[in-house]
């Protein structure tokens, strides 16, 4: 569902990169703009926040420096709930793991399209690459047990030789596992284009859409099976927002010339 949701919304964007006709804007742009900015982004195989501070090369370039933290699902893990017993949560039976990433990267950004009207929008092309590490928390279920015709539950990590979706209850504390997370290092690069469509020069708003990839040293053991990731290619779409700061130097796009 979520790779449904990314493509139509990458197709709507693709529709709409054209130039939109307005008002004249009489405001004065600045052109040298320093900036940061908050992300949230979904992706076809989890979820992201990220942090964005952006650093003016020149008219056409900036510099750019990230860092967050994002969700990693398995394309084949399932939520069902045990329908037999009321009272527990919904799981992915088979699921061994619970997989995050904490990322940094930096990289390159560049004007394409400056806006012209109020109800236009600016379009920006960014490159970025840098280092991750994913950390595999194992995840602990509720096990229905029985012993002299009577019943009681343990709490247990996954084992695909003994448990079954009917003794298998729901998922226990999260807290639990954390003593245990592994870190598997990795490497990743992302490129995508940037629809600004905020209308104050002083606010950011923009959608991003692109694709991300990943590269890690293990596969990643998220599911009881041998089919896990180690190079993982997702496409992603990011709802931007955040504050623009002049530096020591800038200039009003209606008053440079050259």
């Amino acid at each position: 569902m979520a790779k449904r949701i990314v493509i139509f919304l990458l197709v709507m964007l693709s529709c709409g990169i054209a130039k939109a006709q307005g008002d004249i804007d009489t405001e004065k742009k600045i052109l040298f703009r320093n900036e940061w900015s908050i992300g949230a982004i979904v992706k076809t195989n989890g979820f992201e926040m990220d942090f964005r501070s952006g650093k003016f090369v020149n008219i056409y370039k900036k510099n750019l420096l990230d860092f967050g933290i994002g969700f990693i699902k398995h394309p084949q893990q399932y939520r069902a709930v045990n329908p037999y017993y009321t009272g527990y949560s919904g799981y992915c039976f088979g699921k061994k793991n619970f997989c995050f990433e904490l990322f940094y990267t930096m990289g390159r950004q560049r004007h394409l399209f400056h806006k012209g009207d109020l109800n236009s929008v600016e379009i920006r092309a960014f490159y970025m690459g840098g280092v991750s590490l994913a950390f595999l928390k194992p995840i602990y279920y509720e096990i229905l047990k029985y012993k002299d015709l009577n019943s009681y539950t343990v709490s247990e990590k996954f084992d695909i030789d003994t448990h079954n979706p009917v003794e298998t209850l729901g998922p226990s504390e999260f807290s639990k596992g954390f003593s245990e997370i592994k870190v598997v290092p990795g490497v990743e690069g992302k490129a995508g284009l940037s629809i600004e469509v905020g209308k104050k020069d002083t606010h950011l708003l923009a959608i991003e859409a692109g694709v991300k990839v990943s590269a890690y040293t293990r596969k990643l053991d998220i599911m009881a099976q041998k089919r896990n990731p180690q190079f993982i290619c997702a496409l992603f779409l990011t709802f931007r927002f955040g504050r623009v700061k002049h530096g020591a130097q800038y200039e009003y796009l209606n008053d440079y010339t050259e």
